[in-house]
C-alpha cells in the first residue's frame, strides 16, 4: 500500500489511529484513506482489537485522536467535488467483501465455521479456509457477500442469502434455531452515529465485516452479537448502532439451517426499465422458453399432453406462441426481473450505437 510515495503499513495506520504520526505521515494516510475508504474500518480495528464498544482509557484517548483526524479527513473530502451523485436506484453491494481488516480476511469463513459446528458438523476453520481459497470464494481482500454460505451449502445445510431484511426476519430465524450471519460496516460500531452518517454521505456504504446475530432485544434496545474473528464471546450493542452498521449492506443476511427454506427474492419494486428495453419483453420471454425447451429436449424429453417424469413428456414443449398465457407470463417475469436485477446490482444496459 502506497500513498504520496510512502508505504502505508498496518503499523502506520495504528500510529495514525493513536495520533503518533508526523505531518507528512498524517497527510499520506489521509490521502490513502480518501482513495481506500473501506479501510477506515481497518484503522478502527487496529485501534480496538477486542471488537467491543466499551473502550478503556487508552483506547478512549486513541479514539478521540482518531475522531479528530477523521473529522479533518471528512472535511477535506467534503470540500472537493469527488462525492458522486446518489443513484436513482438503491444499489445492492453485492461486490463488497467481508474481511475483519487487512490483517485478517477470515471473518466470513469463521462465521460459517461457527454455523457448521453449532449445527453439528465438525470442521475446523483451517479446513474451511483452505477450501474457500481453492474454490475462489476467499480472496486476499475477503469474501464477496454472494459467496458467504457456500461452505455451509456444500455440507448440506439450507442456506438463504437475503437483502432488505428486517428485525422481524432476524427474530423469526432465531426462533427457528437458524444461524444468522449479518454483514455490517464494522467501523460504525465504534463511531458516533452522526459521524457514521457523514462517512456514508461522503464515501458511500462500506459493508466490510461478517458477524453472528445471537439475539435482538427490542424492549431494552440491545443487539447481542458474536464475532468469531476474535472470540466466541457475545457482546451487547445498542440496537440503533447495530442497525446503522447493518444498513450499509442493504440489510444483508445469510441464514443457515438443516431443514427449511423460504424464498426471499431481491426486491425490484423500485427498479424501472426504459421503453426501449420493455418493448423487447416478448423477445426476452421467448428466448427464456427456447433455452428451457432445448435443455429439456437435449435431456430426452418430448411433448406429451400430460407431465410424466418416467416417460419424459411435458405439455409445455411447444413453440412459445402456443403456450398458455400464464406460462408466457412466467417467462416474461423471469426475463424482465433478470434485467431489473442487473440494474439493482449496479450494472447498466445500453445499446451499441
Amino acid at each position: 500500500m502506497k500513498a504520496q510515495h510512502m508505504e502505508i503499513t498496518n503499523e502506520l495506520l495504528a500510529a495514525y489511529a493513536s495520533g503518533n504520526v508526523s505531518d507528512i505521515e498524517r497527510n499520506a494516510v489521509r490521502q490513502y484513506l480518501m482513495e481506500h475508504p473501506d479501510e477506515l474500518e481497518t484503522v478502527m480495528m487496529l485501534m480496538d482489537d477486542d471488537f467491543d464498544v466499551q473502550l478503556d482509557s487508552h483506547q478512549a484517548d486513541s479514539a478521540e485522536m482518531f475522531n479528530h483526524g477523521l473529522d479533518s479527513l471528512l472535511e477535506e473530502v467534503e470540500s472537493t467535488d469527488t462525492v458522486s451523485e446518489t443513484p436513482s436506484v438503491s444499489i445492492l453491494p453485492i461486490m463488497s467483501r467481508a474481511a475483519k481488516n487487512v490483517v485478517d480476511n477470515l471473518c466470513a469463513v469463521k462465521c460459517e465455521g461457527y454455523a457448521l459446528r453449532t449445527l453439528g458438523i465438525d470442521v475446523s476453520d483451517q479446513e474451511l479456509e483452505k477450501e474457500a481459497e481453492e474454490n475462489g470464494w476467499l480472496k486476499e481482500e475477503g469474501t464477496a457477500l454472494y459467496s458467504i454460505g457456500q461452505l455451509s451449502a456444500k455440507r448440506g445445510l439450507f442456506v438463504s442469502r437475503k437483502y432488505d431484511c428486517t428485525i422481524n426476519d432476524i427474530k423469526k430465524s432465531l426462533k427457528h434455531g437458524d444461524i444468522v450471519i449479518a454483514v455490517i460496516d464494522n467501523s460504525e460500531l465504534f463511531i458516533r452515529p452522526e459521524k457514521a452518517k457523514r462517512i456514508d454521505d461522503t464515501f458511500g456504504q462500506l459493508p466490510n465485516h461478517a458477524i453472528i446475530i445471537k439475539s435482538i432485544d427490542e424492549e431494552n434496545q440491545r443487539a447481542e452479537l458474536l464475532n468469531p474473528s476474535d472470540s466466541n464471546d457475545v457482546h451487547s450493542y445498542p440496537l440503533d448502532v447495530f442497525l446503522e452498521a447493518w444498513n450499509d449492506s442493504s440489510n444483508y443476511l445469510v441464514i443457515s439451517n438443516r431443514n427449511h427454506y423460504k424464498p426471499h427474492p431481491i426486491n425490484l419494486s423500485e427498479v424501472s426499465l426504459t421503453d426501449d428495453i420493455l418493448v423487447l419483453q416478448e423477445v426476452f420471454a421467448e428466448n427464456v422458453h427456447e433455452v428451457w425447451a432445448k435443455a429439456r429436449i437435449d435431456d430426452g424429453w418430448k411433448y406429451g399432453p400430460l407431465r410424466d417424469d418416467v416417460q419424459k413428456t411435458d405439455p409445455s414443449l411447444l413453440p412459445y406462441d402456443l403456450l398458455l398465457e400464464r406460462e408466457k407470463e412466467y417467462c416474461r417475469l423471469l426475463a424482465i426481473d433478470t434485467i431489473k436485477c442487473l440494474k439493482k446490482l449496479g450494472w447498466r444496459l445500453a445499446k451499441n450505437k
